[in-house]
């Protein structure tokens, strides 16, 4: 990035990675309160069945595959962070590099934990949203992924393929399928079938530190590793959107679950 833009380099990979983006003093505040809200969802939870992917889910927790729990949090529930504008207030470590992106009418969309226990299997590769149109657009999505605690490549960090966020686009190309690209449906769609070089090479999977975080396209083909250490893995993330006619994310549907744990 030493001659490009942070706008210029994610247009072109969809990808960026910032060590130490968070201090620690922040890091421990959001720390705090995101796994009290999950050992509250979790302790609901208990031996409720749950299944794989957010329409098998609860409106407060989702399993995205064996052993790995998505559990939102609100920007309400964020307050204590900062204040009554939420993670667009001034000062939220990465609210520059978002407008950067997105520019500056972009609004939060989703926020929550991701916590993987010991032993669960490596994700297939998958997108988080498709393309609206043929033609590729500029990203109007942004996951931002904050590592809660040091992730080794053996605690299974997120693994993103690079430039594969131009390459998704279903609608240009029609021999992809959209719920094998978003879903995860057992058809895996790898970069190596994006990229059409049949090599079979995957990128490297990049170890996190606590405080780094991870900013890609929500296009862009990625994938939570297995964790095969001995502890769970653990980081936040904040989703934010483009303003843009027809493009409406509801929070309350963002998993697509018909059930509450608390009704």
């Amino acid at each position: 990035m030493k001659d490009r833009s942070f706008q210029q380099v994610f247009e072109s990979d969809g990808v960026l990675r910032i060590p130490g983006l968070v201090a620690p003093a922040l890091l421990d505040s959001i720390n705090a309160l995101m796994r009290a809200r999950v050992l509250r969802v979790m302790t609901a939870l208990g031996s409720k069945p749950i299944g794989i992917g957010s329409r098998a889910g609860y409106h407060e927790v989702v399993q995205r595959s064996p052993g790995r729990f998505d559990i939102p949090m609100s920007e309400q529930d964020l307050l204590p962070l900062w204040g009554k504008q939420g993670s667009l207030a001034p000062g939220v470590p990465w609210l520059e590099l978002v407008h950067a992106v997105l520019g500056p009418d972009a609004r939060p969309a989703f926020c929550g934990a991701v916590f993987s226990r010991p032993g669960s299997p490596a994700q297939q590769w998958h997108i988080d949203s498709p393309h609206e149109a043929p033609e590729h657009r500029p990203a109007h999505a942004l996951n931002v992924m904050l590592a809660l605690a040091d992730i080794p490549v053996l605690a299974g960090p997120t693994q993103v393929a690079r430039g594969t966020h131009a390459l998704s686009n279903h609608l240009q190309r029609p021999g992809l399928d959209h719920d094998d690209l978003v879903y995860q449906t057992g058809t895996e769609i790898t970069p190596a079938r994006l990229r059409e070089d049949d090599t079979g090479e995957e990128p490297a999977p990049a170890a996190m530190a606590a405080g780094d975080c991870l900013f890609f396209d929500d296009r862009v083909l990625h994938r939570g590793l297995a964790n095969n250490s001995d502890t769970e893995r653990w980081v936040a993330y904040f989703a934010y959107l483009r303003p843009r006619a027809g493009l409406e994310a509801v929070a309350d549907t963002h998993f697509e679950a018909t059930r509450s744990l608390f009704a």
